[in-house]
């Protein structure tokens, strides 16, 4: 009888871990978006936000919305550039069409080796009148010291 009892309440734990699991995942699932990656490199003074997006299928649009690229001062950090692909001198480097793929970067040319940054990426994807949008922060990019 004892048994039984034990095996009852582990399997009752069982399926409660597992349709936890199941509801978070649907939580923090897309149905556009099915993985993201952006970071950045440094060359000299510029500052080069690469990114990708991997569409859940053919997307009707595909991309990087806007790019914020963060300088270390001191202590604080200040937004020194925003990518926009509104701006029709970023719109083909940051977003596609009719494809399920978008990878590319933006580079931005006032930095100083010696500073830190790092950058957020909007990514989105939309698909017959449905979007979505996931924001990603990049590692640091460590400048060299004075």
């Amino acid at each position: 009888m004892r048994g039984r009892i034990i095996r009852s309440i582990s399997l009752i734990l069982v399926l409660v871990l597992l349709f936890s699991t199941a509801a978070l995942a649907a939580e923090t699932s897309s149905l556009y978006i099915a993985a993201t990656n952006a970071y950045i490199t440094r060359s000299g003074d510029n500052v080069n936000v690469y990114f990708y997006i991997v569409g859940c299928n053919f997307m009707d649009v595909i991309g990087a919305k806007k790019i914020y690229v963060y300088e270390q001062n001191g202590t604080t950090w200040s937004l020194v550039k925003t990518f926009d692909s509104d701006d029709s001198q970023y719109a083909s480097d940051m977003i596609a069409t009719n494809t399920s793929i978008k990878s590319d970067h933006v580079t931005y040319t006032g930095g100083s080796a010696a500073k830190n940054y790092f950058a957020v990426v909007k990514f989105y994807a939309e698909k017959d009148g449905g979007s979505d949008t996931i924001s990603q922060h990049t590692p640091t990019s460590y400048g060299t010291t004075p």
